[in-house]
């Protein structure tokens, strides 16, 4: 379990101001926030929400980690993907909004409040899964907190689909995916989760296609660190310890709290964890640097 940074119990540092921004992801437009610091050249905190149609506006939680973040010093962007909140578009079951996230973070580090050489990223749950996906091998990328994040998606549908509609509504699932390749069958089996209606056949290829353990476990990665609630009602404790035992010890910290999927009740928590570990990287970057 890792400890909140001492730093989190210090008064607030930095005046914190935040501006509405926008910015191109190909032909689409996205919008988001900007906070920001009167500090020059600030590290920098990408935040990637989860799946949801209303985008990072649906939960407080994303607004207050910005506004704790920029008083302690980082430079934080919120931002709606494709089809989501006020972004233009259509949610892509993760995989077009890994193109959000690159241009999302290229549009963050060109700021001039931001030092264009470091940066974090926060990914709740399938925004776990596109940043690591999207930003993993960028060398300006210094540590990514998984909030919720599934290892496995093809597992986490299955054990949803399964939870919710029962065992037999799964293997219709199987079938009429199959089927929706060839003819819309959306009527026959509608599966809508937070405000989306999805396509059987997308669900299928590109939801279930993607596999954050499988990913992390093939190649070498920044620091990760996972937060999960002991009661969370999408992704297990089970699925989250897996995941852990995947990957290499020195890489990977797993944080667990006594919460659910939205950290309800845990948010003072989860924000004072992430931030410390952040800041940690931070200083240990500084240290580690030739001109120390």
């Amino acid at each position: 379990m890792i400890e909140p940074d001492a730093m989190s119990r210090c008064p607030r540092l930095h005046t914190m101001s935040k501006r509405e921004v926008q910015f191109h992801s190909g032909n689409r437009v996205l919008r988001g926030e900007l906070y920001v610091t009167r500090r020059k050249s600030a590290p920098a905190i990408l935040v990637c929400h989860a799946m949801h149609a209303e985008g990072f506006r649906w939960l407080p939680l994303y607004t207050t980690f910005a506004e704790r973040a920029s008083e302690r010093g980082f430079a934080c962007l919120l931002f709606d993907f494709r089809g989501c909140g006020r972004s233009e578009g259509e949610f892509d079951y993760g995989w077009g909004e890994q193109e959000d996230a690159r241009a999302a973070f290229e549009f963050l580090l060109s700021q001039e409040e931001t030092d264009s050489t470091c940066a974090f990223i926060v990914g709740r749950s399938l925004g776990g899964t596109v940043a690591l996906y999207s930003l993993m091998r960028d060398p300006r990328a210094k540590g990514f907190a998984l909030w919720a994040t599934p290892p496995d998606h093809r597992l986490n549908v299955k054990q949803f689909i399964i939870k919710r509609y029962g065992r037999f509504r799964y293997l219709l699932f199987c079938i009429l995916s199959y089927v929706d390749q060839l003819h819309d069958v959306t009527k026959a089996m509608r599966i809508e989760v937070f405000g989306l209606t999805l396509r059987l056949r997308d669900l299928r290829r590109k939801l279930m296609a993607l596999n954050t353990g499988k990913l992390l476990s093939s190649s070498e990665h920044p620091p990760i660190l996972l937060l999960i609630g002991d009661g969370d009602e999408y992704v297990t404790l089970r699925e989250a310890e897996n995941f852990q035992k995947s990957l290499r010890k020195e890489g990977f910290s797993l944080s667990i709290l006594r919460t659910g999927h939205t950290f309800k009740g845990a948010e003072d928590e989860a924000i004072s964890i992430t931030l410390g570990w952040f800041e940690g990287l931070l200083k240990s970057r500084i240290h580690s640097s030739p001109s120390a």
